[in-house]
């Protein structure tokens, strides 16, 4: 029932590590534009935070399609897709505590926001409190492209992200996972070989971003 407000949908859920649960979804109730809400539930389903969820994103234009890993202790480190440059998709992210406290920049931190679209972002743990973020980006034929943060939201490898693969044609539907060492493993949809159809790739990155 606590996510009966106007436009909210299509939620996302992780464990608290204590038998309950946190949720996040892109939420309409302002009427101006999508939002990005999120509530903690515990293990007896008791809301522990404001009815309605507690506000991640409210900034202008459209925030959509978040995603959400745990933080390790109660809280959560979410993504998603933001159009508030008025002229382009962007990523955005913020860390909330179990308390539901936003600990980054209010309405999140920057992953990418260079001029061409950045599109469905996905996220693992960095082992160190912060987040490796990847996207679908817009740059060249389309590629895949990676950014990690700190636990403190700050960006710790090249502006705008480092190039995943920019192979030719296009790359996308990427999914991430942590490699247990601080760097992540991702896949994607590649159709470098166009006239066979479109293969599966992979590639790990280190904690320094090296492929």
């Amino acid at each position: 029932t606590d996510l009966q407000a106007v436009g909210a949908g299509d939620p996302q859920i992780i464990s608290d590590g204590l038998g309950g649960a946190f949720l996040c979804w892109p939420d309409g109730r302002s009427g101006t534009g999508g939002d990005i809400f999120a509530q903690h539930v515990s293990s007896t389903g008791t809301v522990l935070l404001l009815p309605g969820g507690i506000p991640v994103c409210t900034a202008v234009g459209d925030q959509e399609n978040p995603q959400m890993i745990s933080d390790g202790d109660g809280g959560a480190i979410i993504t998603w897709e933001d159009s508030r440059s008025g002229t382009n998709e962007d990523v955005y992210a913020q860390h909330v505590s179990a308390e539901g406290l936003v600990q980054w920049t209010q309405n999140g931190v920057g992953v990418c926001t260079t001029t061409e679209d950045q599109y469905n972002p996905h996220l693992a743990a960095d082992g160190a409190g912060g987040a490796i973020v990847t996207w679908d980006d817009g740059r060249g034929d389309n590629g895949i492209y990676a950014q990690r943060l700190d636990s403190a939201g700050t960006a710790m490898w090249a502006a705008g992200g480092i190039a995943v693969c920019t192979a030719p044609e296009s790359q996308g539907h990427q999914r991430i996972v942590d490699d247990g060492f601080g760097g992540c493993v991702i896949t994607w949809e590649d159709r470098r070989n166009i006239a066979s159809g479109a293969d599966i790739y992979a590639q790990r990155l280190d904690h320094d971003g090296a492929p």
